[in-house]
This record gives C-alpha cells, sequence and structure tokens, in this order.
C-alpha cells in the first residue's frame, strides 16, 4: 500500500498477460515469393513502419520466428518446402496468408499452383488484394494481435483440444 493508502497491485489471469506480450512481441518469417513480396517489404520499411505495432524483428530463420508471411504464389514443388518451414517453427506460431495467391491461388488455376496455402498449413489470417496494400497488411496484423490477445487462434484451439484429452492436428 502506498503513503496516500492506494492500492499498488494489479490481478489478472496468467494467460492473459502471456498473450499480451505474445501479440506485442512477434517476429515474422517472410516467405516472399512475387508481387506481394514486394508490398511486404513496403510494409516492413519507414513509412509504414510495421515496428510500431511489436513486429519490427523480422527474423529468417524459423526456429527464431512465431509468424510466418506467405506473400505470393506458392508452387507445388514450393510446398512442402513451406511446410518444412512451418514445422521447423517453435509454438506458439501464426500463419498470415498475404494476397490472392497465396490465399486462393490467385488467377493462376492451374495443377502446378496450390490453390491457397489453407491446403497446407492452418491459416490464421488472410490479407486480401492482389498485391495487398500495406495498409491491408497492417490492418491484418492487428487483427491477429487481437486474435491472439483473446485466444481465437490455430494454436490456442489445438491448446484446448489437447487439454480436453483431443489430438492435436
Amino acid at each position: 500500500m502506498g503513503k496516500d493508502g492506494s492500492v499498488n497491485f494489479l490481478t489478472t489471469r496468467l494467460d492473459d498477460i502471456v498473450n499480451w506480450g505474445r501479440k506485442n512481441a512477434l517476429w515474422p518469417l517472410p516467405f516472399g515469393t512475387s508481387c506481394c513480396g514486394i508490398e511486404m517489404m513496403a510494409t516492413f520499411a519507414s513509412e509504414y513502419d510495421i515496428g510500431r505495432f511489436g513486429a519490427e524483428a523480422m527474423r529468417f530463420s524459423p526456429r527464431q520466428s512465431d509468424l510466418l508471411i506467405v506473400a505470393g504464389i506458392v508452387n507445388a514443388k514450393m510446398a512442402p518446402v513451406l511446410r518444412n518451414i512451418y514445422d521447423q517453427m517453435a509454438e506458439p506460431k501464426w500463419v498470415m496468408s498475404m494476397g490472392a495467391c497465396a490465399s486462393s491461388g490467385g488467377i493462376f488455376n492451374v495443377y502446378s499452383v496450390t490453390q491457397g496455402i489453407d491446403t497446407i498449413l492452418p491459416v490464421d489470417i488472410y490479407v486480401p488484394g492482389c498485391p495487398p496494400s500495406p495498409e491491408g497488411v497492417l490492418h491484418a496484423l492487428l487483427r491477429l494481435q487481437e486474435k491472439i490477445q483473446s485466444g481465437d487462434t490455430n494454436y490456442h484451439r489445438r491448446e484446448r483440444a489437447v487439454r480436453q484429452g483431443g489430438e492435436a492436428k
């Protein structure tokens, strides 16, 4: 208790404070393959400055990152490589699908292009557009942070399923 009689403590749940820390310290791993990759680079540049939202520590090693940003076309030959990168990331991990090509295959409805990365990875947030604007990427990042804070991501759902005796996918 302070000298003036005020109480100087805070009560919260451990999950809430951990999720607050996770949402404000995202370490993205960029996987940019085409024009969406250029827009992703613009988002990390000084004009839009994704660092304001706690995601400026870009890592190029899957073992040091927790947010995989897939920007652009994913070919059938790249899909196993992308899955391997995802599997090497430590838990908790989140995935952002950026652009029409990563989300649905875009205009490339051919056998060699993956028709959405959600066929190979669990996606937490989608960024629409061809290519999406940096503002759209920032908006998706803020929505992802809200999902992390509220515990409504694929990671949190898997964790709850394991606690309840289910099997993690």
